[in-house]
């Protein structure tokens, strides 16, 4: 018997709960150049890089790929992501004295 909890108050679900999938994925807009990118010596930094490779024995790649996350919760707790999914407080009001 599979058991799930609410990722958020950590209470256990029964019959109801609720599922959020999102999706964290790198995203590149090559149309966008700058200087920069047109400046830089693209040939050089791969030297560099498989020199580095060549130099060390632990070589770990940055994992660029996409991750899915799935959480679970429970019926206050989904209404609570849904307000607020980053789990930010709104933005106080800015007041002003009455001088």
């Amino acid at each position: 018997m599979i058991h799930y909890s609410c990722d958020l108050c950590g209470g256990s679900l029964g019959k109801e709960r609720y599922e959020a999938n999102i999706e964290i994925a790198p995203k590149f807009d090559p149309d966008e150049l700058i200087e920069d990118d047109l400046d830089a010596d693209h040939l050089q930094q791969i030297a560099d890089e498989i020199s580095l490779m060549d130099s060390t024995d632990e070589f770990k790649l940055e994992e660029t790929g996409s991750k899915t996350l799935k959480l679970d919760f429970c019926t206050s707790c989904a209404r609570r992501f849904l307000k607020s999914p980053l789990n930010l407080a709104p933005a106080s009001r800015v007041t002003f004295s009455k001088n």
